[in-house]
């Protein structure tokens, strides 16, 4: 790397993950040469994150970015982890009986999980399906339903289902792509709202540690009732995302946005509070089953949360005046410590990470390049 431009063209290619793995050593090295090349660094990777506190960001400059910015930075030590896999798979093929393969497949996903997208489950009778934290799986239900269940979550179902009722209990956060079976309706129960369906794909988050839940209908036609007000029938239209609060004094991050009901007579019946919007691209609710992370004007304190989902990590905060930062990003599901670089170098913010446990600090020393 001799002159300015080629030093530009390589950190890009690196950032792109089309470096081979020397060349990733040898940008490593030159970094940690000087500051200068640190700084410099910075700028093009910039250029590649839309990662920022940006306030009044326009919505199609988001669609635009979200087709160009593909961060694949490569993890040289997971790719030799995947070629050891590999390898020790094939020699395990030959060696061992098939119950022992199997075993042994089941210990290898299980370590190498966070980045390998979620295979097929074929759940043949009534049962549960739960994710830990860093995890996801696809799951086909009896009736021929699919549903993706994002880390941290669990579904159930009774035995009798696709037969007499299909019913399914939600925690947490699944994208269902359910099967049209005109005769027996399909459902989807949370602790604080059911969903009627009726031959569609939506997401739900119904996390009971957060403030509110949440469904989004990509496209078909759902309704809504609230188990507080059971009466009262919500439909729902493709591209819009229906809000029902929790308690709002259950929160426990910053204060909580503010929601408006959609109408008085909402307001009258019950504390909780609903909110009905329209959304231009689903794929920001919808991203993470790609194994994306997509944000849009995301406060830090909840993009906190989300991370500690993906990652299987605890994220504290030393200075809680930096949690209401917002982000607006579209990338590639990464390595954690660099997703936090890219909020550090566009916001002020510092990290540490020890083991499993991040912490966040405000750097008064921040300047925006």
């Amino acid at each position: 790397m001799n002159t300015q431009v080629e030093i530009e063209n390589f950190i890009l290619r690196y950032l792109a993950g089309e470096t081979s793995e020397q060349e990733t050593h040898d940008m490593q090295e030159w970094l940690q040469a000087k500051e200068e090349n640190r700084s410099l660094f910075a700028r093009q990777k910039k250029l590649w994150l839309c990662s920022g506190a940006l306030a009044g960001y326009d919505a199609e400059k988001i669609k635009l970015d979200r087709k160009r910015v593909d961060l694949r930075i490569r993890n040289s030590e997971l790719q030799r982890s995947l070629v050891r896999a590999n390898k020790w798979i094939r020699t395990l093929a030959y060696a061992a009986s098939i119950l022992l393969l199997i075993g042994a497949t089941a210990v290898l996903s299980n370590i190498l999980q966070p980045e390998i997208p979620a295979g097929q489950v074929d759940l043949l009778a009534g049962g549960e399906i739960e994710t830990s934290y860093g995890s996801k799986s696809l799951v086909t239900l009896p009736d021929g339903s699919k549903v993706w269940v994002n880390a941290g979550s669990k579904i159930t179902y009774p035995a009798d289902f696709g037969e007499t009722s299909r019913n399914v209990y939600l925690t947490g956060e699944a994208y269902f792509d359910v099967a049209e079976m005109d005769e027996i309706p399909f459902f989807v129960n949370t602790d604080v709202l059911q969903i009627k369906v009726y031959g569609t794909a939506f997401n739900v988050k119904a996390y009971p540690d957060d403030d509110r839940v949440e469904t989004t209908l990509d496209n078909g036609a759902i309704s809504i009732t609230r188990n507080d007000a059971p009466n009262r029938i919500i439909r729902v239209e493709p591209n819009q995302k229906v809000t029902v609060m929790r308690e709002i004094q259950e929160h426990s991050g910053a204060s909580a946005p503010d929601l408006e009901t959609t109408s008085s007579s909402t307001q009258s019946e019950t504390p909780r509070l609903l909110e009905i919007l329209e959304i231009s691209d689903t794929d920001v609710i919808t991203a993470w089953k790609d194994n994306r992370l997509v944000f849009e004007q995301e406060p830090l304190w909840s993009l906190a949360k989300q991370l500690e989902r993906t990652y299987n990590v605890q994220i504290r905060f030393n200075d809680e005046n930096i949690k209401s930062i917002r982000y607006t990003a579209a990338i590639k599901e990464i390595p954690i410590d660099q997703v936090l670089e890219a909020i550090s170098l566009t916001s002020p913010i510092r990290y540490s990470i020890k083991g499993s446990e991040i912490t966040l600090t405000e750097n008064k020393n921040f300047i925006q390049r």
